[in-house]
This record gives C-alpha cells, structure tokens and sequence, in this order.
C-alpha cells in the first residue's frame, strides 16, 4: 500500500536525521500496521498526491465558525446554534484558537452580551477574582467545557483547526497599528503581572521583554519550558482521541517574535512535544501539525515547511493557486490555507453579505487546487458594508446572513459525487471556452483535474468581481489523463446546481461539450457512472 511504504520511508529518514525516539516510534508503529481509529488521516504520505480521508473517504473541510469558540460561555457564543446551521448547510469547518489573556475573554464576553460570572480562565486564579493566576494549576472547569465544545463539534462532523498557540497575544502598546493592545499582553497569562510563577519574573516588565517567552529552551528557562510543555500536553490530553481535530503548532507568529534563532529550538521542542504526548495516549495514531508561516521570509518558510515533525503546510497571508500547487509538489504535504485571504488582498467574511458570490469562487478556486481544508474568515472587515450588522457580532441566528450557506451546499453535493478524487490531478488545460475571447480574458479564472477515470474544469470570473456575463461556447479541453471512452458530463452552476447531463466522447485526452450562458461560474463533472444525479438541489 502507498501508506505503508511512505510510512516505512519517512522512518528511515527521521532515523537518519536522529530525531527523538517518541516521533520515531509513533511512526514505526504505523507502518507496522498499528490499529489506529479512522477518523482524520492522511493518504499517501510522502507523495506529492497526499490527501485527507475521514473514515477512508477523502475529506473537503471548509466554512467557519468564530475563532473565539473556546473563549466565552454560551451566553456570549451560542455555538451549538452555530453548529447546528453549518450542518445543515454542508459547512463543516472551525478554526479557533484557545485563550492566552484574561483581558481578551472579558472584552469578548461583553462584546458580545455575556455575563462576567460566566467567565472561565485556563488556569486557576490564586483567588476567585484575583486576576492573578498560577501557571502550575489547570482550571478544571474551563477544560471539561473545552472537551464538551470539542465533543459537540465532532458529533455533528465539524472538523477543528486547532490553534495551539496565539501568537499575536503579545501584542501591545509598542505594537505597530494595533488599536485596542491593552487586551493581549498585558492579559497573558504567562506576563509576570498576571501571574504568581517566578519563572515568568524575565518576561517583565519591559515590553521588549516579553519576546524572550520564545527563547526559554535556547535560555535553558526549564520552570518556563515546562510550564509551555504543560499547556501544549493538556491541549493534546484533551483531543488526542477525537477524530476530528488537526493541529497548528502557533498562530500569527511572524509579526510577534524578534529572534529567529532562538525560537527554532522553541519550535521543535513543543512540537516534539505534541508528538510524543500524543503517542503516549494514542500509540499508533498519526499527528497532524503544521504551524503558520504567514510573513516569513522564504528561507524561513523552507525551514518550517521541511521538518519531519511537521506534515502540513500552513499559511496565513494572501493565497495563490500557484503556491497552493508548486509548494504540495516540492514538499509532499497538503497546503492549508488560512483565513480566506485572496490573492485580490482582501480577506473574504461570511459575516458580510455582499461577499456571498466572492466567497463561493474562493472556495472552488482552491479546491480545485487541491486544497481540502479552507476556512471562512468570520470577523468585520474595515472597508465593507456595516448596513445590519448584528449587536453581537459572533452570537446570532445565521440563518439570512448571508446565501453563501446555499452555495455550500452545491460545493459539498459536487464533492460528495466525485469518484476518484485521490487520483484527480493538475493534468488539462481549456483551449477554448469561456473567458478565453473577451478582452478581460485575464481576469478570467479556468482550472482542470484529472484522472484516468474522472476529470473536472471550473470557470470563473475574478474573486473580487460580481455579476460578469459569459456567453453561450464550446468548452473544449486536452491534455486530460482520461482513458478513451464515453463519459458522462455534469454541467453545474456552483449557486444553484446540476443544470444539464450530457454525454461526450473522449480521445486522445480531448473533449467538447456545449456550455450555457452563465453568470460569474460555471462547473463540470466528467465521470464514467450510471447512477441519477439531481438537476437542481
């Protein structure tokens, strides 16, 4: 099998490389054919076609709910309400991150119209009130909820990107264009203001200091070190046994660290161990980790994207289909990309309604590059429309929002009808069809994959544009890897589905097939099936 082998691989090389034995084992355990649970694993490992399976069948996780799930009380995030939507409308995707200051769970516990006595913190409060926290003393309440949010989500198949780590919680007064920085580091927990652990004295309390909380293990810091370890071990005790949640080592860390150097060993270190804390709970169970390169330069990219502990490749700056592809072919691991950020510049919301048609062809674009894991920005952006928005920005009823939530439910029947996405690759190209005789051709988007037994082509307008017409044409692909054959042909239209069935001929990896008149996109499914497909949904 292609997993076994890549498994057995990959071994060889983190032996050589003589990484530490808990990584090696977990690994060794797997390509002996360990049980492990189903749930969310990676396919062809090793390989430039590696993919994300749930159960066996290959997973396309995309949507969003609010970053901050694991920051408030119900009253100030209702997210089972949330949950209940998204599954409803195909949404299946969250990407929060756990609370690193006190300051930011009370900011948006009132901004969103909770109670202050609901409130629960990470670590225990020396004194009920106190604001003053011991960074040896797990809250106990606040992770039995964490596991019941955790647990919710995975019962109604909502896939978790787990931030481990927030790393722009150290922004503060010094912080460059940051309104509001008086909420992060001086609410961090581990800021030696907030905290009665003399390990943390180091950090403070000059603002420049609290960059050393990534040197603790070049510093040889070990109270602080441990005290990190611990936060990443209690993340890991509490989802190791889910099938639904991958993780990201640190978020947004680019802009919030002043020593490259000295936080690799960092880097390594908590990675290694989430790797090891995991095989210790979960022998033979695969992680998946990545980390956020979003701003870094690309000898720090190439760093972060090559180390064996690390089998994702996130980032979190403005996404391109060409990176989506060449860095999956260079460092065999599929590219994640983070927060719904366009090559256009703009962060596409469902929190604004005017984004509906920009946000669908977000999505199908990096999809069709074999993107499987795609979160929705869900904060106000500056510059769009504030007509209607909620009083409480993260807790309301979605339902009207915004139609993108009918979109998603085409994109997640067109993914639930493919046959062989496993193999489906960037082999086609359109010679001719729609965008390719208009003057703005170049603002014009067409993508292909296929495979011996299946192929697909997506057209589009820009991201950022609305309401462009495309004329009736032929659209005629090559170069497609299909076998010579009779195919049928869906055609679909990603606002409101299937609109025609057609059958073709295929020779010598060409096709035509006679599209519609359509309006900003249009889709089609080449396969090789008997069954009924809908025409509309």
């Amino acid at each position: 099998m292609d997993t076994r082998v890549s498994f057995i691989a990959l071994v060889k090389t983190l032996t050589t490389k003589r990484i530490l034995t808990g990584l090696v084992t977990t690994f060794v355990l797997l390509a002996a054919g360990a049980s492990a649970d189903e749930g969310l694993k990676l396919e062809k490992v090793g390989t430039e076609k590696v993919y994300f399976t749930h159960n066996g069948k290959p997973l396309l996780s995309f949507g969003g709910l609010s970053d901050f799930i694991f920051y408030a009380a119900e009253d100030a995030y209702d997210y089972k309400l949330w949950a209940d939507w998204a599954v409803e409308h195909g949404i299946n995707h969250v990407r929060p991150y756990p609370p690193l200051s006190w300051k930011h769970i009370e900011k948006f516990t009132k901004e969103n119209g909770g109670s202050l006595e609901n409130m629960l913190f990470p670590y225990e409060e020396t004194k009920p009130g106190s604001r003053k926290f011991d960074l040896t003393r797990f809250n106990k309440d606040y992770w039995k909820r964490f596991r019941r949010q955790c647990e919710y989500l995975q019962s109604k198949a909502i896939y978790i990107h787990l931030l481990m780590w927030n790393g722009w919680q150290l922004r503060a007064s010094d912080t460059p264009g940051r309104d509001r920085s008086d909420i992060d580091w001086p609410g961090h927990f581990f800021n030696p203001a907030n905290n009665v652990n003399s390990f943390t004295d180091h950090l403070g309390p000059d603002l420049e200091n609290r960059f050393a909380i990534y040197h603790s293990v070049a510093d040889k810091k070990n109270g602080l070190v441990n005290a990190q370890k611990a936060w990443f071990c209690k993340l890991v005790e509490m989802t190791a046994d889910l099938d639904n949640v991958y993780y990201d080592l640190i978020h947004e860390i680019k802009e919030h660290h002043h020593n490259w150097a000295k936080m690799q060993p960092w880097i390594k270190q908590m990675s290694l161990t989430v790797h090891n804390h995991s095989a210790k709970l979960q022998p033979g169970k695969l992680v998946i980790l990545g980390m956020d390169t979003g701003g870094f330069s690309e000898t720090q990219r190439d760093w972060i994207f090559t180390r064996p502990y690390f089998n994702l490749l996130i980032y979190g700056k403005k996404h391109t289909v060409g990176n989506a592809r060449e860095w999956r072919i260079k460092y065999k691991k599929p590219y994640i990309p983070q927060e719904s950020w366009d090559d256009d510049g703009q962060k596409y919301s469902y929190i604004h309604p005017e984004q509906r048609v920009h946000t669908r062809k977000y999505m199908w674009k990096f999809m069709m590059a074999k993107c499987q894991q795609m979160d929705l920005y869900m904060k106000p952006r500056i510059g769009f429309s504030s007509d209607n928005l909620p009083d409480f920005p993260h807790n309301y009823n979605p339902n009207g929002r915004s139609k993108f939530e009918d979109d998603a439910l085409v994109l997640r029947t067109f993914w639930d009808n493919l046959t062989d996405y496993p193999n489906l690759w960037f082999n086609g190209t359109i010679e001719s069809g729609p965008g390719l005789q208009r003057a703005q051709s170049s603002r014009s988007r067409r993508y292909v994959l296929s495979s011996k037994k299946e192929a697909v082509a997506y057209c589009s307008s820009a991201t950022a544009k609305e309401g462009v017409k495309f004329k009736s044409e032929l659209l005629k692909l090559k170069n497609l890897s299909l076998a010579n054959g009779t195919y049928t042909v869906d055609i679909i239209k990603p606002d409101s589905g299937v609109l025609a069935t057609r059958t073709v001929t295929v020779k010598g990896g060409t096709l035509s097939v006679a599209l519609p008149a359509f309006v900003d996109d249009i889709a089609v499914h080449i396969y090789r099936s008997s069954r009924s497909r809908q025409r509309r949904l």
